[in-house]
């Protein structure tokens, strides 16, 4: 009975500074965890999207990554409300209703590096609200808010979790700095692709004396990633690459080319690299989801061309990782020369710069009839691609 009485005791001493402590630390972890990120939404919850809605499995994979992402901003709201739990009700929910908004907004501003377009908003502050309706409501239970918090908390570090290998960080990092060694010599355009393609894959394969194929390509990959796509895939490998020369970086990115456009040569790599460090679905997401803020006001609008040089990438990146016999076809055709149709099809007839109103009402959004043409299309294109098979 002592023990019992200590106990509350001390919980009713130091209880209440818990939740401040959970509310800052999950600010803090809201602000640091980078985009981009395979926000890919568990099994269960892919499937209740698929059989509630009937959509498809990428549209429903996307809708349940937002609705993670919901979570975690809605955790906001609830622990702000159980922080405030012996005030008054009256006096707390003007509080929590006006500042947990604010609190997600800021969280998503410091992790974006720019203030969020309108969905983005929408979503922020739509969630911050939900959740500080969810924890007025059960503020007088610290065991149900509690379990609530845990659910919520769990559910978002779970997807967002990725991470790689010591050797497979070391080998990338190498491998990359091998192909910035190698700047001043690549050529211009596609070929410029093509060289750094050969080099990335060659090497990966020399440095680890050709007994590993999938960790070779799984190596340069990761590479292409970082230099071709964005720098923040490393991010997402909580292994940050320390790129000195920047100025020199972004001037190889911006000659070297796919299908003759450099945006298409960073979708391939980013979304190849994305498929490495999580799986295929949880890329087709973080694709969908950039072409959709890409179609609001300010955004270079809706483009099926991105789509599909985003799945050529995961693609090259699944096929060629999936076993060794695979991983070694492709290192094979490297060997006798990069060819860059093998890598992605003609882009031609496929619509973009699509505003968000014609993507609703001409092609019916991502469940429309025409979007599924076009996708069926783009798939039938992909099949061509030798190097995209895995064969």
């Amino acid at each position: 009975m002592r023990y019992s009485t200590t106990s509350k005791s001390e919980f009713a001493k130091y209880g209440p500074l818990v939740w401040p402590v959970l509310l800052f630390t999950w600010c803090v972890l809201l602000c640091l965890i980078h985009d981009p990120r395979p926000l890919g939404a568990p099994a269960w919850a892919v499937n209740a999207m698929k059989s509630t809605l009937g959509v498809s499995e990428p549209v429903s994979r996307a809708l349940a990554t937002i609705a993670v992402r919901a979570c975690g901003l809605a955790l906001l709201g609830v622990l702000l409300s159980l922080c405030l739990r012996q005030i008054s009700l009256k006096v707390t929910a003007p509080i929590v209703l006006m500042i947990t908004p604010l609190l997600a907004v800021l969280c998503l501003w410091i992790n974006y590096g720019y203030f969020p377009i309108s969905m983005q908003l929408q979503l922020g502050i739509t969630s911050a609200l939900v959740g500080a309706l969810i924890g007025l409501a059960l503020r007088r239970s610290w065991v149900a808010g509690g379990v609530l918090v845990a659910l919520l908390a769990g559910l978002y570090l779970w997807v967002t979790s990725t991470g790689i290998s010591d050797d497979l960080a070391e080998d990338a990092r190498v491998t990359g700095m091998y192909l910035l060694d190698k700047a001043d010599d690549i050529p211009s355009g596609d070929e410029g692709f093509a060289k750094l393609l050969e080099l990335a894959f060659l090497f990966a394969e020399d440095n680890s004396h050709g007994s590993r194929a999938v960790h070779s390509n799984k190596t340069a990959i990761l590479a292409l990633g970082v230099i071709l796509g964005e720098e923040r895939v490393a991010q997402v490998a909580k292994r940050p690459i320390n790129i000195q020369n920047t100025k020199m970086l972004n001037a190889l990115r911006n000659r070297v080319t796919l299908m003759g456009r450099n945006d298409l040569s960073r979708h391939f790599w980013v979304s190849a690299g994305l498929a490495i460090l999580s799986d295929e679905n949880r890329s087709i997401s973080v694709g969908i989801g950039k072409e959709l803020m890409d179609a609001t006001p300010g955004g270079s609008g809706f483009s099926f061309v991105d789509l599909m040089a985003n799945r050529a990438g995961i693609l090259l990146a699944v096929n060629s990782t999936k076993n060794e016999l695979q991983a070694r076809n492709l290192q094979s055709r490297i060997r006798h020369g990069v060819v860059i149709a093998d890598f992605l099809p003609g882009i031609q007839d496929l619509p973009e710069g699509l505003s968000r109103d014609v993507f609703q009402t001409v092609f019916g959004g991502l469940g429309g009839k025409e979007t599924q043409r076009l996708v069926n299309e783009i798939e039938k294109r992909l099949s061509s691609c030798a190097a995209l098979r895995g064969k």
